[in-house]
């Protein structure tokens, strides 16, 4: 793949595999959806639960790298590779975060979030604030 930048290769793609790393070093993939947020255009947003290892590693390390993906976290073997730092977010900064994918995402995302409604009235409650990732990319 000829080498563009990450605003340019990311508007089209549905679904980037957030590559965060354990304290060993060792790359973690997670299939996510992304939204662009704030006013940098290599600045993104990504919704995740509170306690999910991704949240955990970023806060141990705050190095990350992305490649499109498809829905089950494939990859193309041409796919470029994009790093950056994430940090996480709570508060008004989380919700404003869960709006950007809520349009980015639309229909999709409201059928998710009922799902999602619905299958928390079965687990134990987290008390914990939201927590989302923000990341902006180097290139």
């Amino acid at each position: 793949m000829s080498d563009s930048s990450s605003a340019q290769v990311l508007k089209s793609a549905k679904y980037v595999s957030l590559i965060t790393f354990r304290k060993s070093g060792e790359p973690v993939r997670s299939p996510v959806w992304f939204a662009q947020f704030g006013e940098n255009l290599n600045s993104y947003g990504v919704i995740t639960e509170t306690n999910a290892g991704k949240v955990k590693r970023i806060r141990a390390n705050s190095k990350i790298e992305i490649q499109v993906c498809d829905i089950k976290g494939g990859v193309e073997p041409d796919a470029q590779k994009f790093s950056g730092v994430a940090h996480l977010v709570i508060g008004a900064e989380a919700v404003a975060v869960r709006k950007a994918i809520s349009k980015r995402y639309g229909l999709t995302y409201k059928l998710f979030s009922i799902y999602h409604s619905v299958s928390s009235l079965f687990k134990k409650k987290d008390e914990l604030p939201e927590t989302n990732i923000v990341f902006k990319l180097n290139n």
